[in-house]
């Protein structure tokens, strides 16, 4: 089977839809922490000469970027994994081929494998080649979200974010450079 992308103007559906949402979400990001260290630099200035304040002021900026990148560090993955689902779906329909079930065991495998894992098996599927190093980037992000969520603190840093966004794109770039028109 092979990667296929509808006709013009469809784009709905194909690697270039869900790497320009990545990046639409990357910008909001981006934005809303300009935003809010606009906002700290402001709310300094207008509490000179209040030491309480000024000294409140720098942990309440941090912990609210802080809390910011979780967010969207955690919403990154899961919407990567809404969208290769989606993805991987239509492109089953374009081939005419069965949806695969996302919850099945893979073949091969005793216990239970990471969505990434799912991936792998999808691109394997149609013939298609993502990089290993970008597969193991979104996979590292995959395991640091899951000691977040189920196992230890961890915060996200920007660094964290940066990476699995980056990784992202460019999962998406190199399929889109890998799907075929549809007559």
């Amino acid at each position: 089977m092979k990667l296929k992308r509808p006709r013009f103007p469809t784009i709905e559906g194909t690697a270039g839809h869900c790497f320009v949402h990545a990046g639409h979400r990357e910008t909001a990001v981006e934005h809303a922490i300009e935003a809010i260290r606009d906002h700290a630099a402001r709310a300094r200035l207008s509490f000179a000469g209040d030491v309480v304040m000024c000294e409140l002021e720098a942990p309440m900026e941090a912990w609210v970027i802080e809390s910011l990148i979780q967010g969207a560090w955690l919403r990154e993955y899961h919407e990567w994994e809404k969208a290769t689902k989606g993805y991987f779906d239509g492109q089953h329909e374009r081939n005419v081929s069965p949806k695969p079930n996302w919850q099945a065991r893979l073949p091969g495998r005793s216990g239970g494998a990471s969505h990434v894992e799912r991936v792998r098996a999808q691109l394997m599927i149609f013939g298609a080649h993502v990089a290993n190093d970008i597969l193991d980037a979104i996979d590292d992000q995959r395991r640091l979200i899951n000691v977040s969520k189920h196992e230890d603190e961890y915060f996200a840093t920007e660094q964290d974010c940066r990476t699995l966004v980056d990784a992202i794109a460019a999962f998406w770039n190199e399929l889109a450079q890998q799907e075929e028109i549809t007559a």
